[in-house]
């Protein structure tokens, strides 16, 4: 079914965003958060539902008419998270299966719906068009292939949102479930792109991204300034208080994660959130020596080149 609806559609939802807002004193205007530039470090105070949109992002078109279920069905998952985050997690109260299963349904679309995932899903697309569209030229082929996979294009984040949803939400229900709870005087960001998948086995390496099946996988997602959602594969469970130290190394890595902004509750940005490695001396004593060994594996590969060049 099809009615009348504004265009600008949320990526990250408004229910989730309305965490970190702040409604003015004395005031009849609408909750706002500050939105920062994660590259320029630009910031913005701006209302809830101005933020992080996109026009008509989940809109589709049957027989020519705008089509809003994917927008409708949403809007009901979110309705229903927002309840349970309320009512639940808030106050720090377990969740009954069927709460399990929707805030791991919640968090599987935000792994999706966002315009990262969208961006890079249709680069993709582009370039198999690319090459489609060199190889019908140079077999002066019609270009059938390469208009085929154009329409595909229109509406592949559309349905990638849903395409996996079942798969992802079923291994995210098998992993332990954590809320890590900020201790007082801190609070965590959020971000558009607020789902982080991290793997420290891989943090050595460029060639492999994290994956939700890997042993040491963590999947966070921060749901309020005092709460983040924390599944992983370890005894990790229950609600669990976060200290100051372990919160800022979270916001560390959700702003180097983040697709353009992050999103706070105030206007103050800390130096330490766009530090690459966290500032602990064993840490750092480990880059060192991981620096270390691939410039000597490097030098020896180097050795032996020229070596075998010689001869």
């Amino acid at each position: 079914m099809s009615r009348n609806r504004p265009t600008k559609q949320h990526y990250v939802p408004a229910c989730y965003l309305r965490e970190w807002a702040k409604i003015p004193i004395f005031s009849k205007k609408d909750p706002f958060v500050w939105i920062i530039d994660r590259k320029t470090k630009n910031k913005r105070r701006d209302k809830v539902k101005n933020v992080l949109t996109s026009n008509d992002l989940y809109t589709i078109k049957i027989n020519g008419k705008k089509n809003y279920v994917i927008e409708e069905t949403l809007a009901n998952l979110e309705g229903e998270y927002a309840k349970i985050f309320k009512e639940k997690i808030s106050k720090h109260i377990p969740l009954n299966e069927k709460e399990h299963i929707i805030l791991c349904t919640f968090t599987a679309v935000m792994m999706q719906r966002t315009l990262r995932n969208k961006n890079s899903l249709e680069n993709f697309i582009d370039q198999i068009i690319s090459h489609s569209g060199g190889l019908e030229k140079a077999h002066d082929l019609e270009p059938s292939e390469s208009e085929r996979l154009k329409s595909i294009k229109k509406d592949i984040h559309k349905q990638s949102v849903f395409s996996n949803l079942e798969k992802i939400t079923n291994i995210l229900l098998n992993m332990g479930l954590a809320f890590l709870c900020a201790e007082k005087g801190v609070e965590y960001l959020t971000s558009d792109d607020p789902c982080n998948l991290f793997n420290p086995d891989l943090q050595w390496q460029k060639f492999y991204g994290p994956g939700l099946a890997q042993k040491n996988v963590q999947v966070t997602l921060p749901l309020s300034p005092k709460i983040m959602l924390c599944l992983s594969w370890t005894n990790l469970r229950g609600y669990i208080k976060w200290d100051k130290k372990h919160v800022e190394d979270s916001n560390r890595m959700l702003v180097g994660h983040c697709y353009q902004y992050f999103i706070s509750s105030n206007s103050k940005i800390k130096r330490m959130w766009y530090h690459k490695y966290p500032l602990d001396l064993f840490f750092i004593i480990k880059i060192i020596k991981n620096k270390t060994k691939l410039y000597i594996i490097h030098l020896k590969t180097k050795f032996r080149y020229l070596h075998v060049s010689k001869k």
